[in-house]
């Protein structure tokens, strides 16, 4: 089961789609729409279509990106979705590949080679990534949900990104030490603005990409 509290405070967003006439497109994943439903049957006619819409495989197109979702591993709260997007080259731009992953841990390697590096093995342009603490290796993994810092600074597919935001940040996250953060990472704050564009990434971080294995000792529990 999806953790439930993804979905407090859809309903001012249902409200305005359903009731007033909204021109407003609401996805979620498939499996993930029933239970909105459930949640907020006001907002759900009997018949017809609903005010949202399951992503299909094929992902949604917005303004010349393609927003695909898959699922993730979300630790003691069962799993989440992340979302991958992707802009093909055209018109003069460079194409680039970006991930929001903000609840998750423990992602397989299988996984993240499907989701988590740009078409032909590289790695992503940018990637949104969810730590809530600096180090957690004292916590029952059992009883945890997100990645810490230290081990978003050991995952090869992170490491090959060109640059990375660390976000889903708690009070246990100093933001004002940064100078421990590779270059191309940085946290998140209030009025940040992510550019999504083709990106350099680092060659060491391709080669942990390419072998599966971290450029540091890997510290994932």
């Amino acid at each position: 089961m999806s953790c439930p509290c993804h979905l407090l405070g859809l309903g001012d967003l249902l409200d305005y789609v359903r009731y007033a006439d909204g021109r407003l497109r609401v996805y979620a994943p498939p499996e993930v729409v029933p239970e909105i439903a459930a949640r907020f049957p006001y907002a759900f006619a009997p018949t017809g279509p609903g005010p949202v819409q399951p992503i299909p495989a094929q992902g949604v197109p917005v303004g010349g990106v393609v927003v695909r979702a898959f699922r993730v591993p979300h630790g003691a709260n069962g799993h989440s979705h992340a979302y991958r997007l992707d802009r093909s080259a055209g018109a003069g731009q460079a194409g680039w590949s970006a991930a929001v992953v903000t609840d998750a841990i423990g992602i397989p390697p299988e996984l993240a080679r499907e989701w988590l590096r740009a078409p032909g093995g590289a790695g992503l342009d940018t990637l949104l990534l969810g730590t809530s603490f600096e180090d957690e290796s004292g916590a029952p993994l059992t009883g945890r949900s997100v990645y810490d810092v230290r081990e978003a600074l050991s995952l090869p597919w992170a490491q090959a990104a060109g640059q990375v935001v660390l976000t889903h940040l708690s009070h246990g996250v100093d933001v004002r030490r940064a100078g421990h953060l590779p270059p191309g990472w940085q946290y998140a704050h209030d009025d940040l603005t992510v550019p999504l564009a083709a990106a350099p990434r680092p060659a060491s971080a391709q080669a942990a990409l390419a072998t599966g294995r971290p450029a540091r000792p890997q510290q994932e529990p």
